[in-house]
């Protein structure tokens, strides 16, 4: 599982309801959105979320986990906390997360296991191959999470 930052264009920075409703939240490098995926071994997605760029992949991991059946969760370092851990191990699952640089007793982690992290990198990468998935200009966030979906059915077909 992972996230990834998609720049919103101007254009779509005026949305009915307001930017939080439509998930465009301010970073450091200008107006953002984030598409959360967890994907399986063969690299196709079974779940996607769409956020607020500011906010933290943490904050969304047990709502995009939730509707996956897994033995091993390989996340990356945004996503160490002791909450995620304990609500993985409560379901069964093992996670493979390594310590954050500021984590005072790192945990240990399979480094074999975390190289299979790269599946869900390569899925972003085919995702933002499609123009209108790399950069939102979609106001609404549904309309914009459709066009991902679209883009999903037609690299991996998915649904």
């Amino acid at each position: 599982m992972d996230a990834s930052h998609v720049k919103v264009h101007q254009c779509a920075l005026n949305p009915a309801g307001g930017r939080e409703t439509q998930a465009v939240g301010q970073t450091k490098g200008g107006w953002n959105s984030k598409v959360h995926a967890a994907v399986d071994t063969a690299g196709v997605p079974r779940v996607l979320l769409l956020s607020a760029g500011n906010e933290a992949d943490v904050d969304y991991a047990e709502e995009v986990l939730e509707g996956v059946e897994t033995k091993i969760a390989v996340l990356e370092k945004g996503y160490d906390s002791d909450a995620l851990r304990i609500w993985l191990f409560e379901r069964g699952v093992t996670p493979c997360i390594p310590a954050k640089s500021n984590r005072i007793d790192p945990l240990p982690y399979r480094k074999a296991t975390y190289r299979k992290r790269h599946l869900v990198e390569n899925f972003f990468q085919k995702m933002k191959t499609f123009r209108r998935v790399a950069t939102r200009y979609d106001k609404l966030a549904e309309t914009y999470f459709g066009w991902v979906l679209l883009a999903a059915i037609v690299k991996f077909g998915m649904i």
